[in-house]
């Protein structure tokens, strides 16, 4: 019987989860639109067998291109796209902590504590991972406009792109990762360790859990470039991936394991590439 109180959802909870559910819902569709009219999703024309020639062909021209002068999306494409990506992702992994968040909010109100609306909470949130977007565009443009000439074959960019993986991997091992999933992994705590009244409270409480998500995941969603930002099926695995390492009781050893691969699947490219620039 208190378990079952315990998942009880009051209706002020299941607006807010319907509204997550619909914009969740919303950024993948547009994601699989633009994904499917970009050529940027070939996954998933790979696994249909019916893309247009013609547009195979320009996609193989495309990525040949970046293999060979890897380069980042304008800055106009890939912040709305970033930001669009990180709703269809990251919000639902933070459906726990907007209950808790909820939650504490509605007995403060009765308590008359003033208002502190959830919607400000979500949109903090949101909005650190915009911010962060906007440092990976940024970073990323200078990474390429420092080394950028250095990719003179795909062997190079091979060679990169295992360094991601390998210091992705080393990250989800590092104490600093442990740190900010156990704030993510407790929800109740952190808002009431973290708690601000009011409206702009609510917001800085938001970005305050923005922070600590991107602490928690960044590695992960900087391994999506190299694998292809908007590829479905690499997107799903990695929204699993993140929702289970901050919501599970399995998912401390969910991360060490994801850290432990990437390093092998690291280990392997670097091998490869090595051995290619040796012929």
């Amino acid at each position: 019987m208190e378990q079952a109180k315990k998942f009880h959802l009051n209706k002020q909870q299941a607006i807010v989860l319907i509204v997550i559910i619909a914009l969740t819902v919303c950024a993948w569709i547009y994601t699989a639109v633009n994904a499917s009219s970009s050529g940027m999703d070939g996954m998933s024309m790979d696994m249909t067998g019916a893309a247009d020639p013609e547009m195979d062909a320009q996609m193989a021209e495309r990525l040949a291109a970046a293999a060979y002068s890897p380069t980042m999306p304008p800055f106009s494409m890939f912040v709305p796209m970033w930001i669009v990506m990180c709703i269809g992702m990251m919000l639902p992994t933070a459906v726990p902590m907007i209950f808790a968040f909820d939650t504490i909010s509605k007995r403060r109100r009765a308590q008359g504590f003033g208002n502190s609306p959830t919607y400000l909470f979500i949109l903090g949130y949101v909005l650190l991972w915009a911010l962060f977007g906007v440092v990976c565009w940024l970073v990323g443009e200078g990474i390429i406009a420092l080394i950028g000439g250095c990719f003179t074959s795909w062997t190079h960019t091979l060679i990169g792109v295992a360094v991601i993986f390998l210091v992705a991997g080393v990250y989800q091992l590092s104490p600093l990762k442990n740190a900010c999933m156990r704030g993510c992994q407790h929800p109740l705590a952190f808002v009431l360790h973290n708690w601000k009244a009011g409206g702009s409270g609510a917001l800085l409480m938001g970005m305050k859990h923005g922070m600590e998500c991107i602490g928690c995941c960044w590695a992960l969603m900087v391994v999506l470039f190299p694998l292809g930002m908007m590829n479905l099926f690499w997107m799903g695995l990695f929204t699993l991936i993140m929702f289970f390492e901050k919501n599970a009781k399995f998912g401390t050893l969910l991360s060490k394991i994801v850290g432990w691969l990437l390093i092998v699947a690291g280990a392997i490219l670097c091998i490869m590439g090595g051995f290619l620039l040796a012929l």
